[in-house]
């Protein structure tokens, strides 16, 4: 995405409820990639070491959590009922902390519960949103706010180094949405295509480019070209290529007229899996029906979403984020074009899992790729045996 740096520690006027909101705008950052590095010149050649996430939305809180809002402190002590406690109803709690706010992104969890698919399980299901005041999911569930955190492996592992002993229990995205966007009269559509390339990069981004160029092969050779949180940079041609979401910038783009070509870093040779589900394990050997049922809901309203997107986005724009303005023509199209992401390659019958054997080879070595040297083994971090049930149920 681009560099929210560029607000200069405000939000545009769409951002503060003044008009509704373009794709740019409500795009929804997936959780950071907790990576560490060193500082890297304008021009790029291969080095040690690197830098942060391009697709992580810690550069976001860091530029925006001066505008105020809930304190992390605030937040934990303003969330629902406690860990496996009881609803109204007498059912059973599971919380959700999200990754951004509420857009369409999150469809699948609009559904199940107001098509009664948590209910079913005896569940209630608060879906707590997060935003640029809003403490990363990991510190919210190992600090009890939550129950279930909406992560990436990167910050999965990461979290392990701190003693939180989280597991993945499933994924919404079988892809993620992390990629590139070029002008279609100079496209970018394979890894070589990067090399040489004036490329258009938020501050940390180096790291996604320089990890596709090595796992490809190739050399890393690229000029950076800083960027803000819009596509200007681009359609001007200060740059050739930028870091994106595939279901953010281009699709403003789009909107704009603007022919566009985009590819994922998955179609890039480097892909991975987002909104990973991560639960903490003692949460789940206390209760696993109770997460099983969880999940078996949260397909089902994913399911339910990509056979009808037009509910899905109804919910957002109306109800879950009446509040931020969603234009309702962008945020179908989001949806659309998530719909081949949150599939995979698995289709429906794999939806919401995760592949083992796919986490410890490709996303793995695209971890490796990004710099995170200590990789655990795959059965510490994954439980796949929920979703089995789950998809069978």
């Amino acid at each position: 995405m681009g560099d929210p740096a560029d607000l200069a520690g405000q939000f545009p006027a769409r951002l503060r409820g003044h008009g509704p909101r373009r794709a740019e705008d409500t795009f929804s950052p997936l959780p950071a990639q907790e990576l560490n590095g060193t500082k890297k010149t304008e021009r790029h050649q291969e080095k040690d070491g690197l830098t942060v996430d391009q697709f992580s939305r810690r550069g976001f809180l860091r530029t925006t959590v001066a505008l105020g809002g809930l304190s992390a402190a605030g937040l934990l002590t303003a969330c629902s009922p406690s860990s496996g406690g009881g609803s109204a109803d007498g059912g059973k709690v599971v919380r959700t902390q999200l990754s951004w706010l509420k857009t369409v992104t999150f469809a699948g969890f609009y559904i199940a519960e107001e098509q009664g698919y948590f209910k079913e399980e005896g569940l209630s299901a608060p879906l707590l949103a997060g935003g640029p005041n809003i403490p990363d999911a990991v510190s919210v569930v190992t600090a009890g706010g939550a129950d279930v955190a909406l992560v990436d492996f990167g910050a999965l592992i990461k979290a392990r180094e701190s003693e939180a002993d989280l597991v993945a229990i499933g994924a919404v995205f079988q892809e993620s949405p992390g990629g590139f966007v070029s002008l279609a009269s100079n496209p970018v559509r394979t890894a070589k295509d990067l090399v040489g390339k004036r490329i258009g990069l938020s501050p940390g981004a180096e790291v996604m480019v320089e990890a596709i160029l090595k796992i490809n092969k190739l050399p890393v050779r690229y000029e950076r070209v800083p960027v803000g949180a819009g596509t200007t940079a681009l359609t001007k041609g200060d740059c050739d290529v930028m870091a994106c979401y595939v279901t953010a910038q281009p699709l403003a783009l789009e909107q704009q007229g603007v022919r566009v070509v985009s590819v994922t870093q998955g179609q890039l040779g480097m892909p991975d899996y987002a909104l990973v589900m991560a639960v903490k394990r003692a949460d789940l050997a206390a209760d696993r029906a109770r997460f099983v049922g969880y999940l078996r809901a949260v397909i089902r309203g994913y399911r339910h979403n990509l056979k009808d997107p037009a509910l899905g986005t109804k919910l957002a724009v109306e109800k879950y984020g009446k509040d931020l303005g969603l234009d309702p023509a962008a945020a179908r199209r989001e949806n659309e074009v998530q719909a081949a992401l949150i599939r995979g390659a698995a289709g429906d019958r794999g939806l919401g899992s995760i592949d083992p054997d796919r986490l410890a080879g490709p996303v793995y070595a695209g971890l490796r790729a990004r710099g995170v040297s200590t990789l655990p083994p795959v059965s510490s971090v994954l439980d796949t045996s929920l979703a089995k049930e789950a998809l069978v149920g």
